[in-house]
């Protein structure tokens, strides 16, 4: 298993492209925050109008002008902390400064672990003797239907941009069945935190993994 960071290539270019928001996804995450927040600012003033007294119509006036000034404010403060204003220009940032997070990986033994919840099934990876290399996630159930995956030797590539998100498998071997199929973790090992998660590198070798 290597471990390298190298330049985009125009794929991934075009798939970290792609996760770009358009004008029309700008303005709809503005008007759902927009529209929950006056909600429950307005909250207040409707119960007093129903359980204690009717608000006249100039009160409401001069009620709704500051309110309206304090929900933009509030949702622009909202987007621009969750880096959804600024998102596209972190995106076109990582393409020209960033480095694709690159994992080669070469096996000759896979076990399979049957999906928990709607996590994905899960893959056992012979990484040496004693190390395993545990992957899981909804895309690695699509590919093993391709054939593709497992692989003897293949590569994932993520990038920093989004919580090291996956944005390409490179395959150069051929496809690898998993030789063993293991039962799905239970809610008891979840509850005592005795499960794998993607990306786990454990140190015991895979012949040991029940």
């Amino acid at each position: 298993m290597r471990k390298i960071e190298r330049p985009y290539n125009p794929e991934e270019i075009k798939v970290l492209k792609s996760r770009k928001n358009s004008l029309w996804e700008h303005f709809e995450n503005f008007g759902k925050k927009w529209i929950l927040i006056t909600l429950v600012l307005l909250a207040p003033l409707l119960l007093y109008d129903k359980f204690v007294g009717k608000v006249s119509s100039e009160t409401q006036l001069l009620t709704s002008i500051p309110l309206l000034i304090i929900t933009v404010g509030i949702v622009i403060y909202w987007m621009n902390k969750n880096g959804e204003i600024g998102w596209n220009k972190k995106v076109e940032n990582e393409i020209k400064n960033g480095k694709a997070q690159v994992l080669r990986i070469e096996t000759e033994k896979v076990f399979k672990r049957k999906e928990t919840y709607d996590l994905g099934s899960g893959f056992y990876i012979k990484i040496s003797k004693n190390e395993t290399l545990y992957l899981q996630g909804q895309y690695f159930d699509e590919l093993q239907y391709s054939r593709k995956f497992p692989n003897t030797d293949f590569e994932i590539v993520k990038t920093k941009l989004n919580f090291n998100e996956l944005i390409n498998i490179n395959y150069f071997g051929k496809y690898l069945k998993p030789e063993k199929k293991l039962k799905a973790f239970t809610k008891e090992q979840f509850e005592k935190n005795e499960v794998h998660y993607d990306g786990d590198l454990l140190n015991i070798p895979i012949e040991e993994i029940k």
